[in-house]
C-alpha cells in the first residue's frame, strides 16, 4: 500500500472515518449525560451506539501500524517508529491530563476524580489502573491499549523474522497477559487480555490484504457505511446488558469489531476528491484526536447544566446537546490548527535534527 516513491500513500478515507468515530463517541457521551434529566427521551440501548467509535479506532490503529511500517518491513526502524507514535499521542494527552488534574485539585471541576500518587503515575504513563477509581481521564483507557499496541509492534520490529511478524504480534498479544498473570501482575493481565485487542489484529490483517481489496465507488462506500451503522445499532439493542457505556467485551469484539473492520476496509482506498466536504472531513479527521481528548471538558459543562435543572423541555435539552457537540468540534478544530499542528511540526523537525546530528548519521 505504497506509492512509487516508496512513501506510504495518504489514507484520506481513514482520516474521514477517524472524525466520524470521534464524533460518534462525543454523541454517545452527550446522550449519557442527557439521560440524567427527567426530560430525556433516548433509551439506554440507543445511548451506547456511539461507543462503537472506539472499535473503529482500534481497527484503524492496527491498519495504520501496518501502513506506517510498510508491513513491518525490516527497513522500518523500531526506534524511529516508537518515537513517531509517542510524539503523536503523548504531548496532547499530557496537556489535557494536566488541565484535568489542575481542575480537580482546585475543586473547579472533576471533583469526583480522586487524586493520589499511584493514580497520577498510572495516568501519566498510561498503565492499566490498579485502583477501583480508574484513570484520571476517563477516555484514556483506550490510550492504555494504544500504548500497549505500540510496545508490541516495537518489539516485533526488533525481531529478524519479517515474514512471521504478524504471527508474532498475535502471539505477543495472547502471551503477554499470561506472562503478567504468572508474574503476579493480575490487574494488568486482565486489562491486556480484553478481547478488544482482537480488533487491533483485525486492522493489521486488513492492512496485509489491503493491496488486493477492490476499491469500491462512492455509492458502494455509503451503502457499506449504512449497513455497518445498522449492524452497530442491532448489536446495541440485542445486547442484554443495560449499561450505557458499551457492550460486554465477549460480545463487543465481534458484534462491533467485525462491522468496524468491514467499514474500515471499505474506506481504505477512498480518495480525496477535492470537494469542500472531502477537504473538511480531512481537516476534521486530523483534529479527531484532540476532539477525543477534549470533548470531556464540554461534556462536564453540559452535565452541570443537566444536574442544575436548567432545561424545561426535551426540545431545549437536545438543542443544548447539539450546541455542545458543535462547540466541542469547533474547539478541537481550533486547538488542532493553532496549537497541536504547529507543536507536532516543531517536535518532528527537532527529532529530525537530532537524528541528523547523531554520530554516524551526519
Amino acid at each position: 500500500m505504497t506509492i512509487a516513491t516508496g512513501r506510504p500513500a495518504r489514507l484520506y478515507g481513514l482520516e474521514h472515518l477517524r472524525f466520524l468515530a470521534a464524533f460518534a463517541v462525543l454523541v454517545h457521551h452527550i446522550l449519557e449525560e442527557a439521560s440524567g434529566s427527567p426530560l430525556a427521551l433516548v433509551a439506554p440501548s440507543a445511548q451506547r451506539i456511539g461507543a462503537c467509535g472506539v472499535d473503529i479506532f482500534f481497527v484503524i490503529s492496527g491498519l495504520v501500524m501496518w501502513h506506517t511500517t510498510s508491513g513491518f518491513s525490516a527497513r522500518t526502524s523500531a526506534k524511529g517508529f516508537v518515537a513517531r507514535r509517542l510524539t503523536r499521542i503523548m504531548p496532547s494527552y499530557w496537556a489535557c491530563l494536566a488541565i484535568v488534574i489542575a481542575l480537580a485539585a482546585s475543586g473547579l471541576a472533576y471533583r469526583h476524580r480522586p487524586l493520589d500518587g499511584v493514580g497520577i503515575v498510572e495516568s501519566v504513563l498510561l498503565l492499566p489502573p490498579s485502583a477501583s477509581s480508574g484513570l484520571i481521564m476517563g477516555v484514556s483507557w483506550t490510550l492504555v491499549y494504544e500504548l500497549y499496541f505500540y510496545a508490541v509492534c516495537t518489539a516485533v520490529l526488533c525481531l529478524p523474522w519479517q515474514r512471521y511478524r504478524v504471527a508474532w504480534i498475535a502471539a505477543l498479544l495472547a502471551g503477554v497477559p499470561i506472562v503478567l498473570d504468572l508474574a503476579g501482575a493480575t490487574t494488568s493481565a486482565r486489562y491486556y487480555a480484553d478481547p478488544l485487542v482482537i480488533e487491533f489484529v483485525c486492522g493489521i490483517l486488513l492492512g496485509a490484504v489491503s493491496a488486493r481489496l477492490p476499491a469500491p465507488g462512492l455509492r458502494s462506500r455509503w451503502l457499506v457505511l449504512m449497513a455497518c451503522v445498522a449492524l452497530f445499532g442491532w448489536a446495541s439493542f440485542a445486547s442484554p446488558d443495560q449499561t450505557t457505556s458499551g457492550l460486554a467485551p465477549s460480545f463487543r469484539w465481534w458484534a462491533w469489531g467485525l462491522p468496524a473492520t468491514l467499514l474500515v476496509g471499505a474506506f481504505i482506498h477512498a480518495e480525496d476528491r477535492g470537494g469542500r466536504i472531502s477537504r473538511a472531513l480531512t481537516v476534521l479527521g486530523n483534529a479527531s484526536y484532540v476532539l477525543y481528548l477534549t470533548h470531556g471538558f464540554w461534556i462536564n459543562v453540559f452535565a452541570r447544566a443537566v444536574k442544575s435543572g436548567a432545561f424545561h423541555s426535551s426540545v431545549s435539552l437536545y438543542l443544548a446537546a447539539a450546541c455542545v457537540a458543535g462547540v466541542a468540534v469547533a474547539f478541537a478544530l481550533g486547538l488542532h490548527l493553532y496549537l497541536e499542528k504547529p507543536a507536532l511540526g516543531w517536535l518532528t523537525s527537532k527529532r529530525s535534527r537530532v537524528r541528523q546530528t547523531a554520530p554516524g548519521l551526519s
